[in-house]
């Protein structure tokens, strides 16, 4: 015996109806409602239905949820569906048409776990909060065999350990009703806190743009989308694309990305492709990329910003690309920083489209014949409108070091002549060794490659502009941090350590001539402190400690005798007094 329930619900009739074992739904849900086993399957008909503001609809594991042709589940309040590994949830169609879509509207929350969602017709899973409150949680599902996308979100969302496939953003080519055919698998945006994509399986997804995944953010608004340990394959892009699709901003890191591919007519970026804004490069760190296809930049294809004004930066490091194609930088890029990746190209390895050079330095590329890796860089020794690209020092082997140097020790610096001064430090232990030293002078860093200029060889450029000084180091495989930093300022009136609290009132002056011998260094001391007085190389070498302990309120002398110096040249000496610190020149002449 059929039987029917209607329930008043501030003006709208709720209409559940069991026959033969199903639950017919549809209309507006006003309070909350537990769907579970006894009642399933519960099937959308009629009408769509819709989750009221404020109301909880919750679904309990093991139950099936169909939908009629075309529709739809809207959220206004909260969707909680958490099945178990054993007994998940299950929305799909009913019958042989598909359904329109779960529809997630601002202000709601969405937590979807073990489900398993498929055959919609409009995109599974669709959040159009844009800017506005919204929170959507996906987790442990299967969303395969949609159309218009596996799952769109605008707004902040975690999508985490899914498998996400077969799914067709406009089968390939066609216009999404509210987009153009973009994100097969996963077609994500975020205008606030950070989204996060990771620890899924995204694979056979195909759209015009963003095979796997097209993600990004607003225009300068940081890494607002986190695309990390996924594993992403045989997707297909018709445009651009293939695997991964990233736009304005946000980051990829530690996945895989295998067999993805941009059709013959598209673009390019069969692994990945990257529009940034000017200003704000979206790193590719630490992913596993090969065997994908494009007509362009079949590994990766950046082409930097494409709209307003600027250009963007590339930085794409530490990852394994073992591809049939290349990196390939556009127009837009102005600069290009590609190191301290394994670079196994089958033919051509980076093409650089740019006027300006690349730095392409600490990459291992498969080889040490510096014929055979030149013969896969396409740059300007091959077309005098290009830029270089840099690769020397190149690595001998894979990469295995990817720790920073930690920041450089006793960071000093003295005053050359009236509009420069040398800087010394001790440069701490590296398994790689040091290669570099970054510095900036102003303002702190804010990123690796955010400097003023380089040491490439020893600590002895000359900075002519006072104030703060930072600097930063780079060992032989290319790791730095701008955070391991050290700072000193400078003036001309005194050089005090940058990251010191406070100076003391002391003199200190520096007696030579010709001949060393007797040569007598002098240094007031205004009450007890520790003090150290060492004697440097031009390189920054410490060549001698002529004093290092406590010394009471005084004045104290120092003799330096030839013996003490293995060489004339220059060197320095610097004095340090509790957290005071102050640098002299001193010319040695023999």
């Amino acid at each position: 015996m059929s039987r029917i329930f209607l329930k008043a619900c501030a003006g709208v009739f709720c209409v559940f109806c069991t026959v033969a074992n199903a639950t017919n739904v549809g209309g507006l849900i006003s309070a909350n409602t537990v769907w579970d086993t006894a009642g399933s399957p519960y099937v959308v008909t009629g009408s769509n239905l819709l989750v009221d503001t404020l109301v909880t609809l919750t679904i309990q594991p093991g139950v099936t949820v169909r939908l009629d042709s075309a529709k739809a589940i809207m959220v206004k309040g909260r969707l909680i569906a958490v099945g178990t590994a054993a007994d998940s949830i299950v929305i799909t169609k009913n019958g042989t048409a598909r359904w329109a879509r779960l529809w997630f509207k601002p202000a709601s929350v969405c937590s979807l776990k073990y489900c398993r969602v498929e055959y919609a017709g409009n995109t599974a899973i669709y959040n159009d909060a844009g800017s506005l409150s919204t929170f959507l949680y996906i987790g442990y599902c299967t969303v395969s065999n949609n159309l218009w996308s596996g799952i769109y979100t605008c707004s902040q969302a975690t999508i985490t350990n899914n498998v996400i496939a077969d799914n067709s953003g406009g089968e390939g080519s066609g216009l999404q009703p509210d987009g153009n055919g973009q994100g097969g698998g996963i077609d994500s945006w975020s205008y606030g806190p950070p989204t996060l994509i990771i620890n899924n399986i995204i694979s056979n997804n195909s759209a015009s743009y963003g095979g796997g995944i097209i993600a990004g953010g607003a225009s300068g608004s940081g890494d607002t989308m986190i695309v990390a340990n996924n594993t992403i394959s045989n997707n297909l892009a018709d445009i651009y694309g293939g695997g991964i699709c990233l736009m304005n901003s946000g980051t990829a890191y530690n996945n895989t990305i295998s067999s993805n591919s941009v059709g013959a007519n598209g673009i390019g970026g069969g692994g990945i492709y990257l529009s940034a804004v000017a200003g704000t490069p979206i790193p590719v760190t630490s992913n596993t990329i090969s065997n994908n296809s494009a007509p362009k930049g079949g590994a990766i294809y950046d082409v930097g910003t494409t709209s307003g004004t600027g250009c963007s930066s590339s930085l794409i490091r530490y990852n394994s690309i073992t591809d049939i194609s290349y990196i390939a930088i556009y127009e837009g890029v102005c600069n290009a920083i590609i190191r301290t990746n394994n670079i196994s190209a089958t033919g051509l390895a980076v093409y650089n489209d740019l006027t300006v050079d690349a730095d392409a330095r600490y990459n291992y590329w498969n080889s040490l014949n510096t014929d055979t890796i030149n013969a896969r860089l396409f740059d300007y020794y091959d077309d005098f409108a290009k830029g270089i690209v840099y690769y020397k020092p190149f690595l001998k082997a894979p990469f295995s070091d990817t720790v920073a140097p930690s920041a450089p020790l006793n960071v000093t610096a003295a005053t050359i002549t009236d509009s420069s001064f040398a800087v010394t430090w001790t440069s701490p232990s590296d398994p790689s060794g040091i290669s570099e030293y970054y510095y900036k002078t102003g303002q702190a860093p804010v990123s690796d490659f955010d400097t003023t200029g380089s040491f490439h060889v020893a600590p002895d450029t000359l900075i002519s502009a006072e104030g703060m000084l930072y600097v930063w180091l780079v060992d032989s495989s290319g790791n730095l941090n701008y955070r391991n930093n050290d700072s000193v300022m400078l003036t001309h009136t005194g050089i005090r350590a940058g990251k010191s609290s406070a100076a003391l009132r002391l003199s200190f002056s520096v007696m030579s001539g010709r001949s060393l011998t007797g040569s007598v260094l002098r240094y007031d001391v205004p009450e007890k402190t520790q003090v150290s007085l060492l004697l440097f190389d031009i390189s920054g070498r410490l060549v001698k400690t002529m004093f290092s302990g406590s010394r009471e309120r005084g004045c104290y002398t120092q003799t330096l005798r030839e013996n003490d110096l293995p060489s004339a040249g220059m060197y320095y000496v610097r004095f340090r007094a509790g957290e005071f610190t102050l640098v002299k020149r001193l010319a040695v002449l023999r």
